[in-house]
């Protein structure tokens, strides 16, 4: 029994008060696409409840597997399988599947029904060793029968089994994954009937989550702190876990006034909370009396303070001390079975000085939790808006630098000039109320690149309309000190010979994602902040026909190796296109060689925009830069996979 704890710590077996919880959490709740009847394909199995799992993290049931068999035990309908879209990214479909192939009798049978248009289920379970055996069509739905033999899923899953990724890598997947949410979303639409609608919105919008989390997932990977809705989190996350528990248990939630945002780790906070929540209701339980857990969410200037309290058993007064860590004598410390990480986990999420737990044994808990504001108040920002403008109008008052200039003094020039480019995507950004920032961007392009003088860049921005005016005063001048720069740049100096510079100098902006459209011939490119213009928007000032340059993008320093540059192509119209799109794509990497960026450094790939083939450029495939740039002809095809039907055909955003 050790081994199979350390393996699959939060499965354990479906019991019938299981199944109850689960009626009660909607995003388990979910059969619009399921296969009607578990005897479709044999009358004379049941319900198997030693072979049917749910996982139960912290007391809260993340996914669940439902399965029928035989009396002989040797076939095996997995009947059920969902994962909450809290879940996704954890590997609980895996799991199961592992588990179960484990379980029973190696030349067993284990199969089960997906509708057709389910597409990433399919393939899910085929890269498992399940074989398509045949269709079954109810109301005008069809379902595949997959079926597979244990032994064989087990060997499979023991190759996929613990594989890593890199952040790279888990772009990609995290790309692909919402694509497949996306199509999803289309095929539920797609079913929607008198008889069905109220279900299918329900799904639609468990998917919807799913997809949010999946994106709330990767960006705690690649930043530590953002914004979280700490409210939308409690409601969705925590209150379900107490409505759902065993412990009859009342919930009293209060909301004091607007509830703004806070700046923390999603997945990390959703862990935290649920930890005082699962502690709280073991000591209702202790308690022996209906438990009250009261959850109140107090706005103040600098963020929100939360309390939680319970009327549980209490906490004697001296584990209420703090130890040798500055933690409560309690902490890491458990009655239960496990390791009394939770404690230690709610400590290190929040920070030991934003948290106060008080207690009196055989009445209450109470945690205290001071969590930060994630946004800072108007005034504020425009005193650092000031700040900023300010100090780069003085440092860029005049030209800095001759065509005598040592390259270093270049280097400084370009980044100050770089470091006004980037201050201008937050003025940009304070017209975004009232006005479409890209209309302004493209505004901004004509006046630096298009011909068109200041005085048409102030009557653009004179007819927007802002709030605080004095910002299309600071925005016009700093665009012109940009010009001016840049127009003293390309006559002066050499592009080739300062190119790496011109594109490094972007890393400087750790808070945007950076687009960029790049002619891989000449290396010329043109980049801006992600959210202020498409790719499409540079393409008329490279002079260069949209088939033959690369769009791209990246994040922060494009010295961090594990940080992928990602690029891709608009469009591909046959097999021989696509390998010409992947030279293209080789030349973009050369030139970034020549750029100075490390053979080392990631690089991932765009989804085409618009494919008319039966093949695309592999997305999920990562590599790097060095790799790319030396890839012999004959080895292009291993960038290459079959396109996904459901989307052929279709335009995706740029």
């Amino acid at each position: 029994m050790s081994e199979e704890k350390s393996e699959f710590p939060y499965i354990r077996g479906l019991t019938p008060e299981d199944e109850k919880r689960i009626r009660k959490i909607p995003f388990l709740n979910i059969d619009t696409v399921l296969i009607p009847s578990p005897y479709v394909k044999d009358k004379k199995i049941d319900m198997d409840y030693l072979h049917s799992y749910v996982w139960d993290e912290e007391g809260e049931i993340l996914g669940y597997l439902v399965v029928y068999s035989n009396k002989k035990q040797t076939r095996f309908h997995i009947y059920t399988q969902v994962t909450s879209p809290f879940g996704r990214g954890k590997g609980i479909g895996s799991a199961f599947v592992e588990k179960l192939a484990g379980e029973v009798p190696p030349e067993s049978t284990i199969y089960l029904y997906v509708w057709e248009k389910l597409g990433s289920v399919v393939s899910f379970f085929t890269a498992r060793a399940f074989k398509y055996e045949e269709s079954t069509v109810y109301r005008k739905m069809t379902f595949s029968l997959l079926a597979g033999q244990a032994q064989t899923i087990a060997k499979r899953m023991e190759r996929l089994h613990g594989k890593d990724f890199s952040l790279a890598e888990q772009l990609s997947r995290v790309r692909h994954d919402a694509r497949k949410s996306l199509k999803v979303l289309l095929d539920m639409i797609g079913v929607i009937s008198v008889d069905n609608f109220h279900k299918v919105v329900e799904d639609v919008n468990r998917e919807t989550t799913a997809l949010l989390n999946t994106l709330n997932v990767y960006e705690d990977k690649i930043s530590e702190m953002h914004k979280v809705d700490i409210k939308e989190l409690i409601q969705e996350r925590v209150i379900p876990v107490i409505e759902t528990a065993a412990v009859a248990c009342d919930i009293r939630l209060t909301l004091g006034g607007n509830v703004p945002e806070v700046a923390g780790n999603y997945i990390n906070y959703s862990r935290a909370l649920i930890n005082i929540v699962a502690n709280a209701l073991e000591a209702i339980n202790g308690a022996c009396r209906r438990g009250l857990i009261d959850i109140i969410l107090q706005p103040h200037p600098e963020g929100v303070t939360l309390t939680i309290e319970d009327n549980g058993v209490g906490i004697e007064p001296d584990r209420l001390e703090r130890g040798e860590e500055g933690l409560p004598l309690f902490v890491g410390k458990t009655t239960k079975e496990g390791e009394g990480l939770g404690t230690r986990q709610i400590f290190s999420t929040f920070g030991r000085n934003n948290i106060v737990v008080e207690s009196v044994p055989g009445s209450f808990t109470r945690w205290t939790i001071a969590l930060k504001r994630s946004t800072r108040s108007s005034s504020n920002l425009m005193a650092l808006l000031e700040s900023r403008y300010i100090s780069l109008f003085k440092i860029s008052q005049r030209v800095s630098v001759t065509s005598r200039s040592t390259r270093t003094q270049v280097a400084v020039f370009i980044w100050q000039l770089r470091q006004m480019e980037i201050f201008s995507y937050d003025l940009i950004s304070q017209f975004s109320r009232y006005n479409n920032v890209r209309d302004i961007y493209r505004s901004i392009l004509l006046y630096r690149y298009g011909g068109y003088n200041w005085k048409f860049l102030r009557q653009e921005l004179d007819n927007c309309r802002i709030e605080n005016q004095v910002i299309k005063v600071w925005l016009a001048t700093i665009f012109k000190r940009i010009k001016r720069n840049e127009v003293f740049l390309a006559k002066k100096f050499d592009f080739e010979a300062f190119k790496g510079m011109l594109f490094k100098s972007y890393g400087q902006d750790i808070h945007h994602h950076i687009i960029f459209t790049l002619d891989p011939v000449s290396g010329r490119f043109f980049s801006c902040e992600r959210k202020l213009a498409e790719h499409m928007d540079f393409v008329p000032y490279l002079g260069t026909d949209r088939n033959d340059l690369l769009r791209g993008e990246f994040i922060g320093d494009v010295k961090n190796l594990e940080s992928p540059i990602v690029l891709g192509v608009w469009t591909v119209v046959s097999l021989d296109d696509i390998r010409r799109k992947l030279k293209l794509i080789r030349q973009g990497a050369r030139q970034f060689l020549e750029m100075g960026l490390k053979e080392e450094k990631s690089l991932s790939f765009y989804h085409t925009t618009y494919n008319t083939t039966e093949w695309e450029i592999d997305t999920l495939k990562t590599t790097t830069l060095g790799e790319m740039a030396n890839l012999p002809e004959e080895r292009l095809d291993e960038f290459i996979t079959e396109a996904d039907d459901e989307f052929s055909g279709l335009a995706c955003i740029d």
